[in-house]
């Protein structure tokens, strides 16, 4: 795996499940989510140490970071199939609007025509990340899901009990959230939604980030931040949560969602990327996706689902995150991926 480097981590390292990783130079912009690539012969020697071992295959996830254009170069000049993963359903943001988001859209549309101009066969997370590639004259039917151990998942679960370590009763309704606290996820949203909802609900959000602060000053009774979470704890959470919520303004494919459809846990979700994968299994409906992610229409779908929601239908849903969001069905999407990057 060739990724970006970061300050503390070592540049070459082979992890415990036997994956190789290197880490190629770079400054990290925005706490690491805009990493700029550093050009030069430390980059030429990892890349040629790479070549080295018998590339068979090239797949590069998200269009618009140096890497994702180095990697889809690497694979033509080593005359290998790529494929280029895309993880988003709307533009880039700063959450600010005006002239940082025309830079950001800007800069997502050069990046993307580059991956196009190398020539790479494109798919999506999901059914609305390949849609939105259309946004760029990009047409593909090629999606590869993200997917879930759903048993390791459960098995892994601390025995944290949340409900007696914040004094919540079994009468009450658990929402959890699962995100970073930023203006995309709509934490602040939710907590409007539990203060319409009042008494029989109460929100436990994990996560961190920088809307933590504002929340903070402004949390309402029925509503608990919890930081962020070990993998073990957030399986507990949501082990014990009546349902789901998450107000996100997009998402490729929110592994949150798989996470708590894992343990069969209806979510509350506007209409994006992995919604309709996660909870639409026909003739079923496994929670609510939403019109839109108002406070108002999120607790609206909360209401609908404690009211309507059986143990039925949790085990249905767990069953259908099992068998049809595995990562042997991902690795099968994959394959067809590579077969038709092998006859473009």
């Amino acid at each position: 795996m060739v990724t970006s480097a970061r300050d503390d981590a070592p540049e070459v390292e082979t992890q415990a499940d036997g994956v190789r990783v290197v880490r190629l130079p770079s400054v990290q912009l925005m706490g690491g989510r805009l990493p700029l690539s550093r050009h030069g012969a430390n980059e030429r020697s990892l890349l040629s140490a790479v070549s080295s071992l018998g590339v068979d295959r090239v797949l590069v996830n998200t269009r618009f970071y140096g890497t994702s254009v180095m990697g889809l170069r690497f694979a033509r000049e080593h005359s290998l199939p790529a494929v280029l993963l895309d993880h988003g359903s709307a533009w880039l943001t700063f959450g600010r609007g005006g002239a940082l988001d025309a830079a950001a859209h800007a800069w997502e549309r050069h990046m993307t025509a580059c991956d196009v101009s190398l020539g790479a066969t494109f798919a999506g997370i999901s059914e609305k990340s390949a849609a939105w590639l259309s946004t760029f004259g990009i047409t593909t039917s090629l999606v590869i899901p993200n997917a879930i151990d759903a048993r390791s998942f459960r098995g892994e679960a601390s025995a944290r009990d949340f409900r007696a370590e914040l004094g919540i009763s079994e009468d009450k309704m658990l929402v959890a959230f699962v995100g970073r606290l930023a203006p995309e996820k709509g934490p602040e949203r939710l907590l409007d939604a539990m203060r319409e909802l009042g008494e029989g609900y109460v929100a436990v959000l994990a996560g961190e980030g920088a809307l933590r602060p504002q929340l903070e000053r402004a949390l309402p009774a029925n509503a608990y931040l919890v930081g962020n979470l070990s993998h073990p704890d957030l399986s507990a959470l949501l082990s014990q949560a009546s349902a789901f919520c998450l107000p996100t303004r997009s998402e490729g494919f929110c592994t949150s969602l798989l996470e708590a459809g894992a343990w069969g846990v209806p979510c509350v979700v506007p209409d994006v990327g992995g919604a309709r994968e996660v909870l639409c299994q026909c003739p079923d409906t496994f929670g609510c996706i939403t019109k839109d992610r108002e406070p108002a229409t999120m607790a609206d779908g909360i209401r609908w689902v404690s009211a309507s929601w059986t143990p039925e239908r949790s085990l249905k849903l767990r069953a259908h995150v099992e068998r049809d969001l595995s990562w042997a069905q991902t690795a099968q999407a994959l394959e067809l991926a590579f077969e038709q990057a092998e006859q473009d």
